[in-house]
């Protein structure tokens, strides 16, 4: 047994076993690890008030905003070429590495010198120094994760998320201890992130020792050119991201901030699901297009799309249904009027977790620059939006124009994945709709009767896999199968959903 477990999450034996253990070891570090940061993350909410919170989740927007250079699409690029040719993947290292350093350097200096500029809080521009730091050791952080992610070996990527927010917690109680103030809580996110590079540079001494010798001058033109539509797209994501923060910050109080970052934390721990299973498909999908393999590449497309709307929906209806006691359960009732917001990000997540697929399905089809249009008309949208409902609506006119324009950019990326491989979606989720709404409802009516919260998520996801069973949903049906699959070491992905 202990064998078989071994061999299920640590060996490279098949395509769905590998994709599976992936998925199983992103999980780790991102759900587990986002989970055991949560802890902090309430309690610092808690301790230093909207107002406090509320500059420090400020302080990382406003340099987040400004972190559009520290990448431009490079781990991506790094990813997919290390993936595709293994042979060169000390040179796309080395090559990908000396990218990065640059770009890191020189987006800590346009933070430290450009973003107080655009702050009107002066809480928050203390902190930007070392939200600088920040970026620098969440760059590298990252960059070795790609690797880790070509090579399909996330277990590796889970050591070094776990032991970051494992840290992050630790150093920030103590720090809240010592000084219940935004100053100190960011001090200890910049100590812990740091750990968390340096985990990642102690794994891939090997690869970083060899930075200098396979450094390859004629890798910067092929990896710059497949890297600049996705640096395009890279500065509008993260205007779309972050722009919230920002323009509250011009017409909102600190207090504002600090609900509106509360609502959004929940919604971004949500939005890992995605990230990890179209990191977890991304390989695979690169390697079937690299191949010419059309039939597994769109049953990969379509399955990983229904499993990802399996996740969407009972989470985006139950967060609305359920949106004052979950901000009244974690924050206190101090933050109930984030809840409205709440309700329309949450909503958001009927768009994000299938447009994950869609826009690592063009990267993979080196067609990212077919999405820079779109792109650009959302971010400027989303920009509109918020000078039309901030005044007016403050933060709940902030999260309907970020699901407007979430809506408008992940509908034309499926569009556009339609357009270059048909793909069916509708056909793979009619019972998951019927099980969603059969959920709502008992949700719902045990909400009204004032049911414990935990408890009503709890049965409420017990009668979604229950109504799911009862209609014989196959993604239901298929994990038992899968596990059985991983011993055979099958390749034959068509068989069975990608997870």
């Amino acid at each position: 047994m202990l064998q078989r477990l071994k061999e299920l999450l640590f060996t490279n034996r098949g395509a769905r076993q590998t994709v599976m253990k992936n998925a199983f070891w992103l999980s780790v570090s991102n759900i587990g690890g986002r989970l055991i940061r949560a802890v902090i993350i309430i309690y610092a909410a808690r301790v230093l008030g909207a107002a406090g919170y509320g500059v420090f989740s400020y302080a990382l927007g406003l340099a987040g905003f400004f972190t559009i250079f520290a990448d431009i699409g490079i781990n991506a690029i790094l990813t997919r070429n290390v993936a595709r040719d293994p042979a060169q993947d000390r040179e796309f290292f080395a090559t990908a590495f000396w990218l990065k350093v640059a770009l890191l350097l020189g987006t800590a200096l346009v933070v430290v010198f450009a973003a107080p500029h655009f702050s009107n809080i002066p809480e928050a521009t203390v902190l930007i120094p070392f939200v600088a730091l920040l970026t620098i050791a969440d760059g590298i952080r990252e960059f070795c994760n790609s690797y880790f992610r070509a090579k399909e070996k996330m277990e590796r990527e889970a050591i070094i998320t776990t032991t970051m927010n494992v840290a992050i917690t630790g150093i920030g109680f103590a720090a809240l201890a010592l000084s219940a103030t935004s100053y100190s809580f960011t001090m200890a996110y910049v100590g812990s992130s740091a750990l968390g590079a340096l985990a990642g540079i102690v794994i891939l001494r090997k690869e970083f020792a060899g930075v200098f010798a396979f450094f390859r001058r004629s890798l910067i033109r092929p990896i710059m050119n497949s890297a600049l539509p996705i640096a395009f797209l890279a500065v509008l994501g993260s205007l779309s991201l972050n722009v919230d923060m920002i323009m509250l910050g011009w017409w909102r109080t600190p207090e504002e901030l600090g609900f509106y970052a509360a609502a959004q934390k929940i919604v971004q721990v949500l939005v890992t699901f995605p990230g990890i299973i179209a990191a977890s498909v991304f390989p695979a999908l690169a390697r079937f297009i690299g191949a010419h393999e059309k039939e597994r590449e769109i049953n990969l497309v379509e399955k990983s799309v229904a499993l990802l709307l399996f996740l969407a929906l009972p989470l985006a209806v139950g967060g609305m249904v359920l949106s004052n006691s979950i901000i009244g359960f974690l924050y206190g009732n101090e933050y109930l009027p984030a809840s409205l917001s709440f309700q329309f990000l949450i909503a958001m997540l009927l768009f994000v977790f299938p447009g994950s697929i869609f826009g690592n399905f063009l990267l993979a089809h080196d067609q990212q620059k077919k999405f820079a249009p779109v792109a650009l008309f959302a971010s400027l949208g989303n920009v509109f939006f918020n000078v039309l409902l901030i005044p007016r609506f403050g933060i709940a006119g902030a999260a309907v124009a970020t699901l407007i324009m979430q809506g408008f950019s992940n509908l034309s990326l499926w569009h556009i994945t339609k357009r270059i491989t048909p793909f069916r979606i509708f056909f793979h989720i009619k019972k998951i709709a019927i099980a969603t709404v059969a959920m709502g409802i008992a949700t719902f009516l045990m909400d009204a009767l004032k049911v414990n919260v935990l408890l009503n998520i709890a049965i409420s996801g017990g009668i979604y896999l229950l109504s799911l069973y009862a209609l014989k949903e196959h993604l239901v049906m298929e994990f038992k199968t899968l596990l059985g699959l991983a011993k055979k070491g099958d390749e034959n992905m068509g068989a069975v959903a990608p997870l």
